[in-house]
């Protein structure tokens, strides 16, 4: 027997995360949101990023937010590798902010008295920042939201920025673009005193102008009229690039990106003219009854809402195909609708915004109610909601500690 003792060795060893069973590994993912999953645990290492680029995971988890539906409503062309686990983190953000709870997580804003007639046109811009809208009282307000500087909103006024009523407004960079019942576009360059006229488009048409779009890529605007006919336009060269007229009844709202302008009218149709081809190459009836008052266009998906308050889906990959149409909830005709990819937002005459999935078929989230009476105008930037009425804006924004 060996009289010499053996000292004890230090013989414990370091467990980490990739030591666990991948089930177990996805079980403990589970308890957090998609964001932190997405854009942290896996750019740790290697490993980490491997287990959570499976798309089955991401799918599972957005069927359990929202079981017997169908996401995205139409196939993604997206192909990337990213889209399950941006849509993901997309849509577990947005039920955080229109949850049940969402008096925890959004604040809610007004803008009145800036205006004393109806605010047909909003726009936000600067990252939600800023809000200019246009009335029928002929003004254009430059509005200044509440922030960490200032705990009241500054508004400024352009009083008879128009000689008629305002009927829209678009943004190219830094410059505001209205269109007015008096046939003229105007930009006004974005300053920190206000709006500064910059120049004035004189119209050919004989009848008001109601809408007006742009596209940044192509650094152009369009802009529909009573009398049915669109104009496109350069304000780089201030020419005017085409004229058409592809309805047979007054056109209500326009929709453009690099590759078309989708025009709404009151004859029941939509309308689709080819930037390249410069013609019109499809006209689509989206009902016998109805005719489409607002339009949200992305790169997949066309989403038209009518004046009986049902919403209708368009399919981008199959030549703007009308595939499905939904009711709503909505009583009277929808005036705004918006899509993400975490969210589909409609408001109408009937004083509400739904908040809904973007899913087949849509599921409510919240519904939000009007205090300034019917809903003449939306915009959405950077998770700020603006809906406009008789003499007033409302604004929801995300509280700056979610």
């Amino acid at each position: 027997m060996c009289d010499t003792e053996v000292s004890p060795q230090n013989t414990t060893s370091s467990l980490s995360l990739l030591d666990l069973p991948v089930e177990i590994l996805l079980h403990i993912c589970s308890f957090l949101d998609a964001a932190t999953l997405v854009h942290s645990l896996s750019l740790v290492c290697k490993e980490f990023n491997l287990i959570l680029n499976d798309d089955s995971m991401w799918k599972a988890r957005i069927n359990q937010i929202w079981p017997h539906c169908g996401y995205p409503i139409l196939p993604s062309d997206d192909d990337n590798g990213l889209f399950w686990k941006l849509s993901c983190s997309a849509i577990e953000r947005q039920n955080l902010l229109w949850g049940k709870e969402q008096g925890e997580t959004m604040e809610k804003l007004s803008l009145h008295n800036i205006h004393y007639s109806t605010i047909d046109s909003i726009i936000l811009l600067n990252k939600g920042n800023v809000c200019v809208s246009g009335a029928r009282d002929r003004s254009l307000v430059y509005s200044v939201l509440p922030n960490k500087g200032c705990e009241n909103p500054i508004s400024k006024t352009t009083n008879n920025a128009h000689d008629g009523w305002i009927w829209d407004l678009t943004a190219l960079d830094d410059n505001i673009y209205s269109c007015s019942w008096d046939r003229t576009i105007k930009s006004w360059k974005l300053s920190d005193t206000g709006l500064i006229p910059l120049n004035i488009y004189e119209m050919k048409v004989t009848a008001p102008l109601l809408c007006v779009t742009s596209s940044l890529h192509l650094g152009l605007f369009a802009c529909g009229s009573y009398c049915k006919t669109v104009l496109v336009y350069d304000p780089r060269s201030r020419s005017q690039v085409a004229t058409y007229q592809p309805h047979q009844r007054a056109i209500v709202r326009l929709a453009m990106n690099s590759n078309y302008i989708l025009t709404a009218s009151e004859d029941k149709t939509l309308s689709i003219w080819d930037h390249r081809s410069r013609k019109t190459v499809k006209t689509i009836k989206i009902s016998n009854e109805n005719f489409p008052m607002s339009i949200s266009m992305q790169k997949s998906t066309v989403y038209a809402g009518d004046n009986g308050g049902k919403l209708h889906v368009l399919d981008s990959s199959k030549d703007l195909e009308l595939v499905k149409s939904y009711e709503t909830g909505h009583t009277k005709a929808i005036t705004g609708v918006y899509q993400t990819p975490g969210c589909l937002i409609t408001t109408s005459l009937d004083k509400s915004v739904r908040i809904s999935s973007p899913t087949n078929p849509p599921k409510l989230l919240t519904s939000l109610n009007s205090t300034y009476g019917e809903i003449a105008s939306m915009d959405y930037l950077n998770e700020v909601l603006a809906i406009s009425g008789t003499d007033g804006i409302q604004i929801w924004r995300p509280k700056s500690r979610v």
